[in-house]
């Protein structure tokens, strides 16, 4: 959703999360890119407008970010936010123009119900993914987003108080899409299977031959996972915070044949029962085994602010026998000479959305 155009060679990406807010500043020369200035708030008291004005203003001013025109999330909490899936148009070419293809989208959308809000009311974006057929018939397959306009409104609002300029606003998935693409993490002979999970939603996406292949958001994410050990340990949500990032929640357990992973008893409900978070990521890589014939999954990249639970990736790994790996971001955007970087090292994860909203307007400049 573009508001106006960024000019400058350097760029400021905010990720508006729904426990903490991350912001990257990326300058790009002839060097390539490099990070010239990061930081994440403290985590907000509650989601409510005045809190993520003030913590966003706390961060700005703390960090003393050069540039205001920023590129931002906007939010995705619930469908009454924000929705995204993949729409197949038929009979159109990769080559559509962009009125024709919004034009067709959206008629896609309304007639089978993809928006869970009046037409109206939506604020519509969508990129092609690639040429393909489905049942014999040509046509293209589309990532289609549908932001509610009060949604859009609010975080307008929320940049500006704030003393920002917003120049795009984008989905958390899509930002990462753009920056594992950027970073070339995508090969056409290898399938990958992208987990973003948050505070509020856990996002999975696979890439199959270069394009997405597949997209779910699951409701069940880092805030399940504290208010769970909330309740069980009856201990305090801030207690329960620490709790979840310092002590091992997964355990090697056997049933007297083999070894497997599985949750501790404080979270063993949110992330083992049929709606937990391991069987539903689980149902959706048999979901895409069963639409797309010799796919085969080779790695799983793992974000967001649950991939730093102890033993997660060997979890995933092993319950699902593919390879988990955490993408080391400064590997690939490194910091300019003296920038202090200390508040992204160790949870790179976290910054994966501000990353690659920042990194953005220089997409075309990589050689």
């Amino acid at each position: 959703i573009y508001i106006m155009m960024m000019k400058k060679n350097i760029s400021l990406g905010v990720d508006i999360g729904s426990h903490t807010i991350k912001a990257v500043e990326i300058e790009y020369n002839y060097k390539g890119p490099r990070v010239v200035n990061a930081g994440i708030s403290s985590p907000l008291p509650d989601n409510s407008t005045e809190s993520v004005i003030s913590a966003l203003k706390e961060l700005i001013n703390r960090r003393k970010f050069r540039v205001k025109r920023a590129f931002a999330t906007v939010p995705t909490i619930s469908e009454k936010s924000a929705t995204a899936r993949r729409i197949f148009i038929e009979n159109a070419r990769a080559d559509i123009g962009k009125d024709e293809l919004k034009e067709q989208v959206q008629w896609e959308a309304i007639t089978r119900d993809f928006i869970p809000f009046p037409a109206e009311e939506a604020v519509i974006d969508c990129h092609v993914l690639g040429e393909a057929s489905r049942e014999d018939v040509p046509g293209i397959w589309v990532f289609f987003v549908a932001a509610h306009i009060d949604s859009v409104r609010e975080r307008v609002n929320i940049l500006r108080e704030a003393g920002l300029v917003p120049v795009n606003l984008e989905i958390d998935f899509s930002a990462i899409l753009g920056l594992l693409g950027y970073m070339n993490l995508f090969p056409r002979d290898e399938d990958i299977a992208v987990i973003d999970s948050g505070a509020a939603k856990t996002s999975v996406g696979i890439i199959y031959r270069g394009q997405l292949a597949f997209y779910r958001d699951i409701a069940v994410a880092g805030n399940h996972i504290t208010s769970q050990i909330e309740r069980r340990l009856r201990i305090k949500r801030e207690e329960a915070e620490d709790y979840k990032l310092t002590e091992d929640l997964f355990e090697l357990v056997s049933d007297g044949r083999d070894d497997t992973w599985r949750a501790s008893a404080p979270i063993e409900s949110v992330i083992e029962e049929r709606q937990g978070l391991y069987p539903q990521i689980r149902e959706c890589f048999r979901f895409f085994d069963g639409e797309v014939d010799n796919a085969k999954l080779t790695k799983i990249c793992l974000l967001g602010g649950n991939s730093q639970l102890h033993n997660i990736d060997r979890v995933l790994s092993h319950r699902l026998n593919i390879p988990v790996e955490s993408i080391n971001l400064l590997d690939h955007v490194p910091p300019a000479a003296g920038v202090d970087t200390s508040e992204i090292e160790g949870r790179e994860p976290v910054f994966a959305t501000a990353f690659g909203l920042a990194l953005k307007p220089f997409k075309k400049l990589r050689a």
